[in-house]
């Protein structure tokens, strides 16, 4: 009998939300075939659920960067058969890791954000160092994203001559039905972070007030920038009608107590919320930025996008009445599907085997 292929799941740290929870997802799912999988965190982190067929091991290391030789160790005593990381810093660690190893895997680095605007809050000499350091990496590994529009964009800024290969987020809540009384009027989740530009969303909200006085919103998410947002929601009169929640792991319920979803950020790389607002049948208001929303809800042709920072055009898609947008019908997700995209990941991982 063949010995089972083993395999390397890296990433930071457990987060609720984000490239990690994708990642969960698919290790997950894979646990389902005949493999070995493995979850390795790097940096210390909170319980949480995972499959028991997946053996986890976490590195407890107080920051990505110091946890390369560990990472390197852990090869060599497992000696995997595949090793899949997600995230630049990551990214770099496992790449990094892989090369003082004697053991000889499959390397498989996922980019999931926007890096050039990612890094726009650098000084010039971190941002050039890193992008040359990550382009090295991403020249030389078998690269992943879950845009097709980044792709595209790695491809030609780090002139990649090698494919990019595109694998679209996974849907990882359950279908529910939609028949619950609303309690919010609009949803937004996310980090309290720069990134995902609250502050248009609070202005484009406020405004909206001056022509309907009893709009709710709630905002789900935690950061640094949760004292600033609380701050304008208190200065500007709005404390009855905003309210902030911790991240949970139950995003369905409070998607089916709202009546539209709304994504003010920046940049990103394929927004996993914009998803799950499709899958809980709500209609979706997104910035049009790089990478996602554009793709996820074709050019406007389902859900509307307006541009990044337009807080005036956004206020007065809020007073539409949200039955005018449409919803992104099932059958436009089934490329999300879970056990398509692993099998996506499983056929690029062993396609030389198979």
């Amino acid at each position: 009998m063949n010995e089972r292929k083993k395999i390397f799941i890296v990433i930071p740290k457990y987060k609720i939300g984000g490239a990690e929870r994708v990642m969960i997802g698919i290790a997950n799912q894979l646990a389902k075939y005949n493999l070995k999988v493995f979850l390795i965190t790097l940096v210390k982190t909170e319980k949480f659920l995972l499959s028991k067929n997946i053996k986890l091991i976490n590195l407890d290391t107080k920051k990505v960067i110091y946890s390369i030789l560990q990472l390197k160790e852990v090869i060599d005593k497992f000696k995997p058969d595949i090793c899949l990381s997600t995230i630049s810093h990551t990214n770099i660690a496992l790449y990094f890791a892989s090369k003082l190893t004697k053991h000889k895997s499959r390397i498989f680095l996922r980019e999931s954000n926007n890096l050039f605007e990612s890094l726009d809050n650098y000084n010039f000499f971190y941002k050039f160092i890193f992008l040359q350091l990550i382009k090295t990496l991403y020249r030389s590994s078998n690269l992943i994203t879950p845009s097709l529009e980044l792709s595209k964009e790695l491809k030609k800024k780090f002139k990649i001559k090698k494919k990019v290969n595109f694998i679209p987020n996974p849907i990882l809540i359950k279908r529910s039905k939609n028949n619950i009384k609303k309690k919010f009027d609009f949803i937004s989740i996310g980090s309290l972070s720069s990134q995902k530009d609250h502050l248009t969303l609070l202005k484009a909200f406020k405004y909206a007030n001056l022509k309907k006085k009893n709009l709710k919103l709630l905002i789900i998410g935690e950061g640094n920038l949760k004292q600033r947002i609380s701050k304008y929601i208190s200065e500007n009169g709005l404390k009855n009608k905003v309210k902030i929640l911790k991240n949970t792991n139950d995003l369905n319920k409070y998607l089916n107590l709202s009546k539209t979803f709304i994504l003010c950020s920046k940049y990103e790389g394929y927004p996993n919320v914009l998803i799950d607002a499709a899958v809980a049948k709500i209609p979706i208001i997104s910035t049009n930025c790089k990478f996602g929303p554009n793709e996820i809800l074709e050019k406007g042709k389902f859900g509307k996008l307006f541009n990044v920072g337009d807080f005036y055009k956004l206020s007065k898609v809020m007073l539409m009445n949200p039955k005018l947008i449409k919803i992104i019908p099932n059958n436009k997700l089934k490329n999300n599907n879970l056990d398509k995209v692993t099998t996506k990941y499983y056929e690029l991982f062993f396609k030389k085997n198979i």
